[in-house]
């Protein structure tokens, strides 16, 4: 698992456009799949302070954040 504080930057850095967004693995196993208005703002909400089990589950599994930019 990638440390928490790297993928916090890596979700910071995403762009604050529409898109896809893919939480992977360190093998590269695709753990969840979300879309979004703005990705930067909508991964980021994954961050916060008191995330429910689903959110903490997703973000154990999770080595990797990967997007794909789409039109709306």
């Amino acid at each position: 698992m990638a440390e928490f504080s790297e993928l916090k930057k890596k979700a910071a850095a995403l762009p604050d456009k529409p898109g896809i967004y893919f939480f992977k693995t360190s093998s590269g196993e695709v753990v969840y799949i979300g879309k979004a208005r703005s990705l930067r703002d909508r991964v980021r909400s994954y961050f916060l302070a008191n995330p429910d089990f689903k959110v903490r589950n997703i973000l154990r599994e999770t080595a990797d954040i990967d997007y794909i930019l789409t039109g709306s």
